[in-house]
């Protein structure tokens, strides 16, 4: 029988929660490889897994070690920003204190958990934190990087679909019905958020006061904390895809050029140009750009909000996401 994970929560931690408008690239990075490893996969990841596994080469193997626990993942891996930028996320993990390495890596090597060969990332060597960060460039170029605009688009209609709820019927009502993986139990003036967990006896967690980040992914199979004491409590969890197959949406790509592309698939749910930028990893000058042709193309449609531009797909540049991913 698996352990118990129970988020204890009380009224300021729901007011203080809060969900991201992007996915985190690490996440996915971690996710993608701990898939690799499982027995099974979901039928829209099917083909994704025969065509990653087929793409992973011996350079890869630094990252892929630290990914072969189903139920266990180093944190240092999936740093507390969790931003959508690669290069910004591997320059955290690379900053990665040796003490951290250390007591993260060591326990598991000793258990047989990880091979002996992880030892020198444990020991902090340069040569292996470069070894790493490579491997998880390579990586992420075969498993996330050719699906990120299928991946984004996802995580922004399942946040689209959570935002709603809550403007309609609050907070709670989100975390109710967040993932079939996730239970909700109100207790008084406390809640209870847990989910199933093997890596632990039973434990709670309690933000006392600092909230909690819900992080919407595609690849990630079963929800996860990340416990950053200085900051939010971070919940990340499997949206349902609402797509048959994870695919690259290359013909799209090729129809409105790779970043134009980018900026379609990242517009849903409301974002801002800002959003928008940060979201694709372009300039907010570029973003406005490409907006405006989208705009005049009548693919979205544009409205200020205070001192924010928000922009929405109209039914046309729906239907053509929709048909450049083939679903």
């Amino acid at each position: 029988m698996l352990d118990v994970m129970t988020l204890h929560l009380t009224a300021t931690d729901l007011s203080r929660t809060v969900l991201r408008a992007a996915p985190s690239v690490l996440l996915e990075l971690g996710a993608a490889g701990q898939r690799l490893f499982e027995a099974a996969v979901p039928d829209h990841l099917t083909a994704w897994r025969a065509r990653t596994c087929a793409a992973v080469r011996p350079q890869m193997r630094p990252y892929l070690d630290l990914c072969r626990l189903p139920w266990w993942f180093p944190d240092f891996l999936t740093p507390p920003s969790l931003g959508s930028d690669l290069t910004a996320a591997l320059d955290e993990v690379s900053a990665t204190p040796t003490a951290t390495l250390e007591a993260e890596l060591r326990p598991r090597i000793e258990a047989g958990d990880l091979p002996a060969r992880v030892g020198a990332l444990a020991a902090g060597e340069p040569v292996a934190r470069q070894r790493l960060r490579a491997a998880m460039v390579a990586f992420h170029e075969v498993a996330v990087a050719p699906y990120w605009e299928t991946i984004t688009a996802a995580v922004h209609a399942d946040r689209a679909v959570r935002g709603n709820t809550m403007v309609d019927a609050g907070i709670e009502r989100v975390l109710r019905n967040l993932s079939p993986y996730l239970y909700w139990k109100p207790c008084g003036e406390r809640y209870e958020l847990s989910y199933e967990c093997g890596f632990a006896n039973e434990i709670g967690l309690a933000p006392a006061g600092r909230g909690v980040t819900l992080v919407p992914s595609y690849l990630v199979p079963r929800p996860c904390v990340l416990d950053d004491p200085s900051g939010p409590l971070v919940l990340a969890y499997p949206i349902r895809p609402t797509r048959r197959e994870l695919t690259s949406g290359q013909p799209l790509a090729d129809l409105l050029g790779r970043t134009r592309a980018a900026v379609l698939g990242a517009i849903a749910g409301g974002p801002s140009t800002s959003q928008v930028a940060r979201t694709v990893g372009i300039s907010v000058a570029s973003a406005s750009q490409h907006t405006s042709t989208l705009r005049q193309a009548g693919l979205i449609t544009t409205q200020r909000a205070g001192p924010a531009v928000l922009h929405t797909l109209t039914p046309l540049g729906e239907h053509l996401l929709r048909a450049g991913r083939g679903s």
